[in-house]
């Protein structure tokens, strides 16, 4: 390979990645798995996991025990600042179990998100380089969840600087995010790097065919809540519905609820009873789903919607490109980095149902233009996010971040 190997860790929010639902999740499996192929040494520590398959470069992240006084003082603490005491109590963990790997696997940097400002509770109890990796701060992805702009959402958002701040590197999936992040907190992060996610492997055998799929079948992989737009989706498809009589939506994901501008809460179900009635026979919503079954979902639909008010660098969007998945996607965030309109997918404006039905009737109505679309992102994939080329940036980033840490040592 002629570079040294590494050990690093990889903080995850679950493990392992067939039993979640989580875009990280699915990031540090794709990222480690490239990595082990190029000879590194990736271990992954996790607060939730499987405890019936827990392989040998897996750490969970468990309790410590603690003496009476110290069980006095974290119920204190929690009477006192909760959101607090729990950021410290998970730090706390996570540094216990960090340690652990660092003596007895020689690990030697820890990758983690940026999340509640993690980075600067866990930096100074290591003896290792601390890299933050901007999955979401919440500066961009509370609004888009709806979240209100309150003391709460303020403090979270300060705490994540700090931590982005103290990091001993930073790398961030899209430019945008990476942009956006220096703009909110006037970092320079100069030796920030932006480094996608990967996308799965898909052999040309395993991709999207146009004379294998169902034409009158659309798909929709993501949670129904408002940062995902599903309710822009149902919305989208309620016209669709009109004008193509025989389409159907497959609707896939955790119903988180979503509410509205009026205040009012709204179940998918209800959601769809309501806006789009004479549409709910043609929606099929299959809950929550494992990774292994969305490959077969992606190979059969005719057309994969993203329909996020907000995206980093979606994974939704890398899986569908990776099996040439035609796809119709919101021009936001990271995902206008990936997606070039007309050329590899069809972009439509974030929140405006209209224009995302339109892009779907572009589509439907060409199906050899939306096979030429997923040929050309197949390709895309294969050449910019496989995993073994994502891990071989990310390996020559943390050599840096190493080298730099040496050069101060010294």
């Amino acid at each position: 390979m002629g570079e040294r190997t590494l050990k690093v860790a990889f903080l995850s929010p679950s493990w392992p990645v067939d039993k979640t639902a989580n875009g990280i999740a699915t990031y540090v499996h794709g990222v480690a798995a490239g990595m082990r192929r190029l000879g590194h040494t990736p271990i992954v520590l996790s607060s939730h996991y499987d405890e019936d398959n827990l392989p040998p470069d897996f750490y969970p992240l468990e309790l410590e025990e603690l003496s009476v006084l110290s069980r006095i003082r974290d119920g204190l603490n929690f009477r006192i600042n909760a959101p607090e005491a729990l950021r410290e109590k998970f730090s706390r963990v996570l540094v216990k179990s960090a340690r652990r790997a660092i003596e007895e696997r020689g690990v030697e940097l820890l990758e983690m998100e940026e999340t509640f400002g993690w980075v600067q509770l866990v930096k100074p109890r290591l003896p290792i380089p601390v890299v933050a990796r901007l999955h979401g701060p919440h500066f961009a992805n509370g609004p888009a969840l709806g979240v209100p702009a309150d003391d709460a959402f303020r403090q979270r958002v300060r705490d994540e600087g700090v931590g982005i701040a103290q990091a001993d590197g930073v790398s961030a999936p899209s430019r945008d995010i990476l942009e956006r992040t220096r703009e909110q907190y006037g970092l320079p992060l100069s030796d920030a790097v932006v480094i996608p996610c990967p996308g799965p492997a898909v052999s040309a055998e395993q991709r999207w065919a146009l004379a294998d799929c169902d034409r009158s079948l659309l798909l929709f992989i993501g949670r129904f809540d408002r940062h995902k737009g599903g309710d822009v989706v149902i919305d989208a498809f309620r016209s669709i519905a009109q004008r193509f009589p025989k389409i159907r939506l497959c609707f896939v994901g955790a119903d988180e609820g979503i509410t509205d501008e009026q205040g009012r809460r709204w179940t998918l179900s209800q959601y769809i009873d309501e806006r789009a009635p004479d549409a709910a026979g043609r929606i099929d919503c299959l809950g929550r789903q494992p990774n292994s079954s969305l490959a077969e979902l992606r190979r059969k639909a005719f057309v994969t919607i993203v329909g996020s008010r907000y995206e980093n660098l979606p994974l939704v969007v890398l899986e569908a490109i990776a099996y040439g998945s035609p796809l119709v996607a919101t021009r936001t965030g990271g995902i206008v980095e990936i997606i070039e309109d007309g050329v590899n997918g069809v972009l439509a404006r974030p929140g405006d149902p209209d224009d995302l039905a339109a892009a779907i009737a572009r589509l439907l109505e060409a199906p050899e233009f939306a096979a030429k679309l997923g040929r050309r992102a197949a390709e895309d994939a294969a050449a910019r996010y496989h995993p073994d080329a994502i891990a071989r940036e990310t390996a020559a980033f943390f050599q840096t971040v190493l080298d730099r840490r040496s050069r101060r040592a010294s």
